[in-house]
């Protein structure tokens, strides 16, 4: 007896209580760590635009014109000008006399004047701002760009030396266009590509190349000289998903961006369905200059704007509710609520009809959206004539976010116009919905519905 009044003694009460106290202020702390913060959002009028970006193809009007004679090339037109019939754009030399006299230092870079360089400085300072090092390819294009415009600012002074020297013989063929046209030293192998001829191959670049048509090469007679290119329409080709395909087939015209310069331009679109796969052609009657070297182009789509209540995607949240036929409300009731008749049993076995006033979160197709959580299936709401019944067990889904304004997350209904990654736009002014400058909890999973908010 006394051995057992002993082991009480040396119990260390102190020493528990205080276990205690640091295990119950671990798990508060823990808990206070890991609770996820309720951040709110106000609600505001918005747009977004629908965008898509691809990379096209680019469909012309292109000729190849190719060279009268074998010979060593200089080009005189500059890359990119609109030539008429009769300018001279390029020459033939058997002998190489000519490449001789315009490598000359006669020919050089003296031969610019101020006015040229500062032509020269201004494009250059326009390529170093779109400059991108993960297309560096473009570097090339830009060089020979450089090369055809130095040789056009010196067209002049180079005829003049060629001249004097008496230089156009028998062995040099001045050769000038036979048509008007934008003057492009370079060919790909898809000058005659049509709208008819398009298909899953025509988007693949991975084997495309593209040859640059270079002054002081040595040409054969018959072989690529330059390219024409005859008409200010021109088109871009996509690729497309049949659901897209669907949408921009009722657009008519659509705004383009082009993501090298950011340049805008109104399209007209086309929709095409080869076989199972869908293709869009964006037809335009200007700036064919502009990307006139370029085969492959990337663009962005940008269709009509939807405009409504902006609200982060974070914030949406998919609730069920169960589906009551609208001839069961016996009467309105006050903020969004209806009065139905629910079927319930007195203690004695008597049937009777109880009173109850149910939150009303849609309408639609007839049927009233109440919350699950106010009846549950084996309920039976009673009609007006109380002669026939129905039981609750059908339920709908809706889209909705969590309002905030009383300081508890309450559910209300939306209805998305459109929505990207981040933002949703949706209807404003909707019955059971949002208004404008409502508060609403930015994460949906931070809170449950009917929970209290703390900002």
């Amino acid at each position: 007896m006394s051995s057992n009044r002993a082991k009480l003694k040396r119990i260390n009460y102190p020493m528990i209580i205080l276990m205690v106290f640091l295990i119950y202020t671990a798990y508060v702390a823990f808990s206070y760590f890991n609770k996820k913060s309720i951040f709110s959002y106000e609600v505001r009028t918005g747009s977004l635009a629908k965008s898509n970006i691809y990379q096209g193809v680019a469909i012309r009007d292109e000729e190849i014109i190719t060279s009268i004679d074998t010979g060593y090339v200089e080009y005189f037109a500059r890359e990119g000008e609109h030539v008429g019939i009769g300018d001279l754009i390029y020459s033939v030399d058997e002998s190489g006399v000519m490449t001789g006299l315009i490598n000359s230092e006669s020919g050089g870079e003296n031969s610019l004047s101020n006015e040229d360089l500062i032509e020269l400085k201004n494009e250059i300072s326009k390529f170093s701002s779109v400059y991108d090092n993960t297309e560096y390819s473009r570097t090339y294009d830009f060089l020979y760009s450089m090369n055809g415009m130095v040789l056009k600012l010196a067209n002049a002074n180079m005829l003049e030396e060629i001249s004097k020297a008496n230089a156009t013989s028998d062995s040099v063929k001045l050769c000038r266009a036979e048509k008007t046209g934008y003057v492009v030293y370079n060919v790909d192998g898809m000058e005659s590509l049509s709208v008819n001829g398009i298909n899953e191959l025509t988007f693949d670049n991975t084997e495309y190349k593209k040859e640059q048509l270079l002054s002081a090469s040595l040409i054969d007679e018959g072989s690529d000289a330059y390219k024409l290119i005859t008409s200010e329409n021109w088109s871009i080709a996509i690729q497309l998903d049949s659901e897209r395909a669907a949408e921009l087939a009722e657009e008519g015209y659509v705004k383009v961006r082009f993501l090298e310069d950011q340049r805008e331009l109104s399209g007209k679109i086309d929709v095409y369905q080869v076989l199972d796969n869908f293709y869009g052609v964006l037809s335009f009657n200007s700036s064919v200059l502009a990307y006139c070297t370029e085969r492959f182009i990337d663009i962005e789509i940008i269709t009509e704007e939807e405009k409504g209540l902006k609200i982060p995607v974070s914030s949406v949240v998919y609730k069920e509710f169960y589906l009551v036929p609208e001839e069961l409300a016996i009467e309105e009731g006050e903020e969004n609520s209806m009065y139905f008749l629910r079927k319930v049993f007195k203690e004695d076995g008597t049937l009777t009809a109880e009173r109850i006033n149910l939150h009303v979160y849609a309408f639609e197709d007839g049927y009233y959206y109440i919350d699950d959580q106010a009846l549950e299936i084996g309920d039976y709401l009673l009609y007006s004539d109380m002669a026939s019944e129905y039981p609750v067990a059908t339920k709908g889904q809706l889209v909705g976010v969590y309002n905030m304004n009383m300081g508890y997350a309450d559910f209300r209904r939306i209805k998305k116009l459109y929505e990207n990654e981040e933002y949703a736009i949706v209807e404003s002014n909707t019955v059971y919905g949002l208004r404008e400058y409502d508060y609403i909890v930015l994460d949906s999973t931070t809170v449950a519905e009917g929970g209290f908010v703390y900002e």
